[in-house]
């Protein structure tokens, strides 16, 4: 499974909603709010095995859901890499 399709699955799983992609907005689109956006990351971090630093849990910096994949992403490949 891709870290796309997990992250959109999750977020299936949070809110229903009609069709997501890469751009979709995680407010507008998807209808998450502050809460849900950490509930989202609590869940990918305890799905994917990875932990998430703080200062990149800042909403104001994950918009869309192609946001959330590319830090999923880079921290399995940091995770990978050691």
């Amino acid at each position: 499974m891709t870290t796309e399709s997990k992250v959109i699955e999750l977020l299936h799983e949070l809110n229903d909603f009609d069709k997501v992609n890469q751009d979709s907005s995680l407010s507008k689109d998807v209808g998450l709010d502050s809460l849900g956006m950490v509930t989202l990351l609590i869940l990918l971090e305890d799905q994917l095995g990875v932990t998430l630093n703080e200062s990149d849990m800042d909403p104001s910096r994950l918009q869309t859901v192609g946001d959330v994949v590319t830090l999923v992403d880079q921290y399995l490949e940091d995770q990978n890499e050691k």
